[in-house]
């Protein structure tokens, strides 16, 4: 079964992108951790692992499992920030 997508969110890294490709984000407004696992490209998976803890970055994403809370991140909206240089960069 495929979940539609949800509305793009915005996420504040917790958790950098480790080797297994797995990193950990938390919902700006609800502060509810998720667990990325899979993503809908090798251009939306490098622009997340490029991002330092603390970033910030709109994400639309779909459950990846259907009994723990791990997701795919298909498309990316907007801009990411960055904590450390309060820049911004385009995020797609």
């Amino acid at each position: 079964m495929v979940t539609p997508a949800s509305a793009p969110v915005l996420v504040n890294v917790r958790v950098e992108m480790n080797d297994h490709e797995t990193m950990t984000v938390e919902l700006h407004e609800t502060n509810e951790t998720r667990h990325l696992v899979a993503y809908e490209s090798e251009r939306i998976r490098d622009t997340l692992a490029s991002l330092p803890e603390g970033a910030r970055v709109p994400v639309e994403m779909v459950r990846a499992g259907s009994r723990s809370n791990v997701w795919k991140a298909v498309a990316l909206h907007g801009r990411q920030t960055s904590p450390a240089d309060q820049s911004a960069r385009t995020a797609n």
